[in-house]
């Protein structure tokens, strides 16, 4: 995994961690079968675990987002768990209010630009701009102040179980 690209979650994911069916699962197969691939979610890296990742969901309902926004912005004059940013020309919103982390067996695809082939990015600034703000949510999430949605510390615990058994494994 890398820092700044976009990834989908298989659903074995969901199976064992999405405790409370809070986490912004994989949208259904249309009739025909066919997956809608989204959401994707952009990654960055756990300061502490380096085998762990922290991933925060794009919505293109930029203007759902923005009213929550304003809302957030109006009562408490500050919004970090919501951050906008365009993704391939499009206005998105990056939901970190909904961010989780997860470990690269979890990982069912990179998000690729079809006219490109190359994996999606967003500009410097936007990248640092979503990890600086989600990295502030962490701090106050570990504080047990309830900024997201998820029991995201439940589920880095059982990814470090995880990560711990697979080392002890190999040994």
């Amino acid at each position: 995994m890398k820092k700044g690209r976009f990834y989908f979650v298989l659903d074995d994911f969901y199976d064992k961690y999405d405790f409370n069916k809070t986490l912004m699962r994989n949208k259904e197969a249309d009739s025909d079968g066919t997956l809608h691939n989204r959401p994707c979610f952009f990654a960055f890296p756990d300061k502490n675990q380096s085998k762990i990742y922290w991933l925060v969901p794009l919505s293109t309902k930029h203007e759902k987002y923005q009213k929550i926004f304003d809302s957030k912005m109006e009562k408490l004059g500050k919004c970090n768990t919501i951050r906008f940013g365009d993704v391939l020309g499009i206005k998105n919103a990056f939901l970190i209010q909904n961010m989780f982390p997860i470990t690269q067996p979890y990982i069912n695809s990179v998000f690729i630009d079809r006219n490109t082939n190359n994996e999606v990015t967003v500009a410097p600034e936007i990248e640092k701009d979503v990890i600086s703000n989600a990295q502030d949510v962490l701090r106050l999430a570990k504080r047990k102040i309830p900024v997201l949605y998820a029991d995201v510390m439940a589920i880095y615990n059982g990814l470090l179980a995880e990560i711990e058994q697979a080392a002890k494994g190999s040994n």
